[in-house]
């Protein structure tokens, strides 16, 4: 169906590296394209002739000329193989074949005279062998002078002017003001209204070049999205009272744009007519304790909770349990005092941008193969004034107690569930923007944030992330314009369709899988940076988290709200958006920085809701601005660290304390403590024997940092799980929670053990978590290994 198929512009795959057609202000989408080696001109000359003559053009854009030109035909037998733009040596046709002249005195030597015809043929000869012999001489003088100016004078990764890094990132990041953040909000606001998804997509991409990024285009799909039905869905009461998800009655006039978003995207479809049973959050317990008192059966709702667990799994135990609908809801006594706890929202099963599943999924390269839904079980979002109305519920009225919502154990209550939404195809436009690396343009910084979602909606989440990402280009554009550029690739990113599962970023992600997982380097995100005012909340990597406890410490000078700031936090957490699919398909290290409202009983309960109402006042926020620039700061340093340092400012250590921190203490097998034990240590020797000293420039050397820095961009991928349940990361080294003091991988397979009555899931992730850890042990020592035997080749 040529409607399912996806829609791809402007991409160019390489070799193993990735391109965007350069096109500047045009829009125009061209089918996806794949030019292989072959397909690249014969002709020596005259692709160094063009690459010449672009290079001359982009003068006037005043990039670094001789020095930094010059640098890439020194060294480019030894980076040619990681050139973005083109897989061909850049030598002019001026450089190393360029015409000796002739020695004006040679032909004096000769004045005797002889016959005409002979002295011709001699000089002819004389004249064929000169030429012969310079022309051999230049290419000898040429060969061996290039060899000695690429080992001694090129600029490499670990001699860079590391004072003067230093000094344009600390520029770059004070030019980041919120007054330039509110400029670019109040211009996001007014384009919003009644825009599609492709057309802001496109407006950004028009955006960011008028800012001076010269490498902007859109990429375009075709995704399957679970759209609201013509009319809201309803409960329906045995005595024919009919409900709809806010506790509005049906014949009541009421907001029905509103009630049409109330709804689960990828939910089964249909009417249930069964008896509600309270299951509260849906844990394992909680099952347990109702299927000991219930029949469950098909025509079995089940009420439950957010928060603990995530949904897609709590939904797969219900499923599994036998229920055959689900009412969820927000309990009062989960949130703050200064959220509503009672306004509508909606959330998807989806959280992979596909919705498919892994024995039945098909991809020919154009669409995948979809199911019709996430699951059989037919799923409402509800608030607390519809259970009040079914249901028998006093508030507390203490002002230091909050009754949490239950319902009686004599209440009998039978409704009929009615569920519709449609699925369709619709086209979606990521905007992509690269400055290219000057020295390392093969190695990837991606720094992302969301553009508005399929519904069209003015909301402050997608513009607060929109307007500092912009803040920061325009920010790093200034110094471009001056001829400077980061070592390393930066990829901006504003993806689309985040509230169904985060397509924009999949899609993309999912199409350069191989390319990515060679080439990117690390993920920072920049998704809804202000989504409260209480304190700076920071989810990273555990080989990022002391990179971005240093930047938060040094940047609280800065900070507005002094006392948010200080109560910084940075953890390693599962939370929903578009950093999961380079965090779980690719393993790399990924952080956000984030202001939050952190005095909820359940952390991040609503990371996986989306409120139908999410109009944000900027007078209702003290120093709105200000909390966005402090976020727009301490990301853009981040990423410019990453992206500038000669070695990538990554902790190995830190990750095999985390893992021991994860083991020690809890029930395991002394197997596995052995195996952390040993990681450990062989992380500590790394660290102490190659990044310490790899950190003095005064020891730098370039293959070993070169080296260096591949170990660390791929160490990560070591804890890739072969699987996990439903809702739980592939990355291990995320946990459900702050309070978590395990694995989630082994506290899930412990939990369903109580159901199954059988340890096989348990000891089956005892044995993905060991060998994960066994496997980043060899990793390291087989790191040592390679760095002592260079050692030995040089002596």
């Amino acid at each position: 169906m040529e409607a399912a198929k996806e829609k791809t512009a402007f991409v160019t795959l390489e070799g193993n590296n990735l391109s965007y057609q350069k096109l500047g202000l045009d829009t125009r989408t061209p089918d996806l394209h794949y030019m292989e080696n072959d397909d690249i001109p014969s002709s020596a000359l005259e692709l160094e002739w063009d690459m010449e003559t672009e290079l001359e053009e982009l003068g006037t854009e005043q990039f670094p000329s001789d020095g930094f030109i010059h640098c890439h035909e020194k060294n480019s037998a030894a980076i040619q193989s990681h050139t973005i733009a083109s897989n061909q040596v850049s030598i002019s046709p001026k450089g190393r074949f360029q015409r000796l002249e002739e020695e004006p005195e040679y032909f004096s030597h000769y004045t005797e005279s002889k016959p005409k015809i002979s002295q011709q043929f001699c000089t002819v000869v004389k004249t064929c062998s000169l030429f012969m012999f310079t022309f051999l001489m230049g290419i000898l003088i040429g060969y061996f002078s290039k060899r000695n100016l690429s080992s001694n004078s090129c600029i490499l990764p670990n001699e860079l002017d590391s004072s003067n890094e230093v000094h344009i990132i600390h520029e770059i990041v004070n030019d980041v003001t919120k007054e330039s953040i509110e400029r670019f909000y109040r211009y996001f606001t007014q384009i919003s209204v009644n825009k599609t998804d492709s057309d802001l997509a496109k407006n950004i991409a028009l955006l960011w070049t008028s800012i001076g990024l010269k490498e902007v285009q859109l990429v375009n799909y075709s995704v399957l999205l679970d759209l609201p039905g013509s009319s809201p869905n309803t409960i329906t009461l045995n005595n024919g009272q009919c409900y709809y998800p806010n506790g509005q009655q049906c014949d009541e006039e009421t907001k029905s744009q509103e009630l049409l978003y109330t709804y689960t995207a990828y939910s089964a479809n249909g009417t249930l007519e069964g008896e509600i049973i309270d299951v509260q959050y849906g844990t394992v317990e909680d099952l347990r304790r109702v299927t000991q008192i219930k029949h469950i059966s098909k025509k079995s709702i089940a009420l439950l909770k957010l928060g603990f667990l995530p949904l897609l799994y709590k939904i797969s135990l219900l499923e599994e349990t036998g229920f055959g609908g689900v009412l969820i809801y927000i309990d009062p006594c989960d949130v703050p005092e200064t959220k509503n706890h009672d306004e509508t929202f909606k959330v998807s099963l989806n959280r992979e941008g596909f919705p498919f599943t892994s024995k039945s999924s098909n991809y020919d390269g154009n669409s995948w193969e979809i199911k019709s839904n996430i699951t059989l079980l037919l799923v409402q979002p509800v608030t607390i004034s519809l259970l009040k109305r079914l249901f028998t519920w006093t508030e507390s009225t203490m002002a230091d107690q909050c009754l949490p919502f239950k319902v009686p154990e004599t209440a009998q209550i039978r409704i009929t569930l009615n569920i519709n939404s449609v699925q369709k195809y619709k086209e979606i436009s990521n905007s992509i923007g690269f400055l290219r690396g000057s020295l390392l343009p093969d190695r990837y910084i991606i720094l992302g944030s969301t553009h508005a979602d399929v519904y069209g909606r003015n909301t402050s989440e997608w513009i607060s992330g929109a307007a500092s990402m912009t803040s920061i280009i325009s920010s790093i554009m200034l110094k471009v314009k001056n001829g400077w550029r980061p070592p390393r690739t930066i990829i901006f990113c504003s993806w689309a369709a985040n509230p169904f599962g985060s397509f924009g970023s999949y899609k993309w992600g999912k199409e350069l899988q191989k390319i990515l997982a060679s080439n990117a380097v690390a993920y920072i995100g920049l998704q809804s940076p202000v989504g409260g005012n209480a304190s700076l909340y920071s989810v990273s990597s555990p080989s990022l988290q002391q990179l971005a406890s240093d930047l938060a410490k040094k940047m609280q000078i800065t900070c507005a709200q002094k006392e948010a700031c200080y109560k910084a936090n940075v953890s390693s957490i599962q939370v929903q958006g578009d950093a999961d699919f380079f965090i779980n398909q690719l393993g790399i290290p990924a952080a956000q920085f984030a202001f939050a409202d952190n005095k909820a009983k359940i952390p991040h309960i609503f990371s996986e809701v989306l409120f139908n109402d999410e109009k944000t006042s900027m007078n209702e926020m003290n120093g709105f601005f200000h909390l966005h620039e402090y976020v727009a700061k301490l990301t853009s340093e981040m990423v410019l660290r990453i992206a500038s340092d000669p070695v990538l400012p990554f902790n190995a250590l830190d990750i095999a304390l985390e893992i021991q921190k994860r083991i020690e203490g809890n029930d395991v097998s002394t197997d596995l403590i052995e195996i952390a034990k040993h990681l450990r240590e062989t992380a500590q020797l790394f660290q102490s024997n190659e990044m310490r000293p790899a950190n003095d420039p005064k020891e730098r050397d370039p293959i070993r940092v070169r080296m260096l820095n591949d170990i660390l961009q791929n160490m990560e991928k070591n804890f890739l799980l072969s699987s996990s349940p439903p809702g739980f990361f592939r990355n291990m080294l995320y946990r459900l929670d702050e309070t978590a003091t395990r694995f989630s991988i082994l506290l899930e397979a412990q939990e369903h053990s109580k159901i199954t009555k059988s340890n096989e899931t348990l000891m089956t992730a005892l044995q993905e978590v060991s060998n994960c850890i066994n496997s980043a042990q060899l990793y390291f020592k087989e790191g040592l290994h390679l760095f002592e035997f260079d050692e030995k080749e040089r002596d």
